[in-house]
């Protein structure tokens, strides 16, 4: 299983990628992408809500946010609407539009990526924080609540600050994405990536 994934995120359907077998989460995905497979996945693929909201899918409006509220306090992750509706208001989707995502092991890539994902443990994840801490003078994003972590945490934000992210993730991509108990998601948006880590 690889530990370095790359997210690129198109306008456009990628020449010579296989579209994924079936719908699922972003974060099953990554974990496809973990096992050495290049996938693309469209918008119409995503099922997980939050993840649909996170990458700009669904429309940010009024009926969308009051469902997404709805479905996190069924899945117990907040103690009542208000402050799913709090949570929900704290996130940084990207803008809604028609994307293609495409997932690959990074030493495979088909393209350059958006995104390069790590999976690491924490004192690996200490390091190339440090790298890009002395090229650039720059921290990382740390905004994190355990929830949404590849879709909001790991893609959305990134993609928009244009900073590194570091997430312990959820339990969804935890599962999905096959982290063990002691490893931990390092996004760095691709330019950043060539800069100070991947020479």
């Amino acid at each position: 299983m690889v530990n370095t994934v790359g997210i690129a995120v198109l306008d456009h359907l990628p020449l010579g990628v296989d579209h994924v077998d079936a719908s699922g989460r972003h974060c099953t995905f990554v974990g496809e992408a973990r096992q050495g497979k290049i996938i693309w996945a469209g918008g119409e693929d995503i099922t997980c809500p939050l993840a649909r909201f996170n990458l700009g899918i669904d429309t940010p409006d009024e009926g969308t946010i009051d469902a997404l509220a709805s479905t996190i306090v069924s899945w117990g992750e907040a103690m009542d609407i208000e402050t799913a509706q709090r949570y929900i208001a704290s996130l940084s989707p990207l803008p809604f539009g028609k994307r293609v995502f495409v997932y690959f092991p990074l030493s495979k890539m088909p393209f350059p990526p958006d995104l390069v994902l790590f999976i690491l443990h924490p004192n690996e994840a200490m390091e190339k924080l440090l790298a890009i801490t002395t090229a650039t003078g720059e921290r990382c994003e740390g905004r994190i609540g355990g929830l949404g972590a590849l879709c909001g945490e790991c893609t959305a934000l990134p993609l928009l600050s244009e900073r590194a992210v570091l997430s312990p993730g959820c339990s969804g991509s935890r599962r999905e994405a096959f982290l063990a108990s002691d490893e931990l998601f390092l996004s760095i948006p691709y330019p950043l990536y060539r800069l100070t880590i991947g020479l």
